[in-house]
């Protein structure tokens, strides 16, 4: 939507324009006006003309051995000498999840294989989640599409956006009256997430720099508490990421991971 000149002075603006503009009612058409200002406001690749990038993955195995360094420093330097033999890939679309490969290493026992296995497994399941998470946020949008069913109420000073994603997600978004972010909840019978943005401003939109999120399954071992701090590159005048941040805890188990990207190629629709 294009803004009127008078409008023109910044997502923190917004509020004051909306009432300029619209009036202080909150009229079904108001409401619709205010996802359509908040949807474009934030970066999107897909607006942008992203089709797919792709990048090659490094974690850093030094500060993931790092415990092990202390206790075994020989045993620690040869396992990371063989980590860095395997190159991970990651493949993004605008549609569709994200997809991860890998090489493989050649095992010398059961032992070693069960442990590689694990090393895959376990990359393959956290660059899919933070892609899962950053998907919205950065490809698409976080709102709903413009012909969809949502309710936007006002909560204070606060908008809260509700609407169901698919078959059985109900979603809540909390939003300043600026259309600044600050929480997204999810809820289905299987889980339940609350996801806690932040945000720089960008000429093309606000850009998602990290999150903080509680991820609830049905089983104390599935809880998942994530703090994530994301850094970006431009390959292509697109905007992806160069290196990310991962703390938290799984199921009680504390972890942390820094992740490179390089080699990225974007392509165009």
């Amino acid at each position: 939507m294009k803004r009127p000149t008078a409008c023109r002075m910044g997502v923190w603006a917004t509020l004051s324009c909306l009432v300029f503009l619209l009036g202080a009612g909150a009229s079904a058409a108001d409401k619709r006006d205010v996802v359509r200002e908040a949807r474009a406001s934030y970066y999107s690749l897909q607006t942008q003309g992203l089709s797919q990038f792709q990048c090659n993955l490094t974690p850093n195995w030094d500060a993931l051995l790092a415990d092990t360094k202390k206790t075994n420093p020989v045993g620690a330097d040869r396992a990371i000498s063989m980590l860095q033999q395997i190159q991970f890939t990651v493949t993004q679309k605008t549609h569709g999840p994200a997809k991860v490969t890998h090489t493989t290493i050649a095992a010398t026992d059961d032992k070693m294989a069960e442990g590689l296995n694990q090393i895959y497994g376990g990359m393959e399941q956290m660059v899919s989640g933070f892609f899962d998470t950053w998907y919205p946020f950065m490809i698409i949008s976080p709102f709903p599409n413009d012909g969809s069913d949502y309710d936007l109420a006002e909560q204070g000073d606060l908008w809260s956006l509700s609407y169901k994603d698919g078959p059985s997600a109900h979603v809540v978004t909390t939003m300043t009256k600026g259309l600044l972010i600050r929480e997204l909840k999810v809820n289905t019978p299987q889980f339940s997430s609350s996801i806690r943005p932040q945000f720089t401003e960008s000429a093309k939109g606000m850009l998602l720099t990290g999150y903080q999120a509680d991820y609830f399954g049905q089983s104390p071992s599935e809880t998942t508490h994530l703090k994530v701090d994301i850094a970006y590159q431009t390959v292509n005048g697109f905007q992806l990421p160069q290196k990310l941040n991962l703390g938290g805890s799984y199921g009680g188990s504390p972890f942390q991971v820094e992740v490179t990207f390089s080699g990225c190629q974007a392509s165009t629709r």
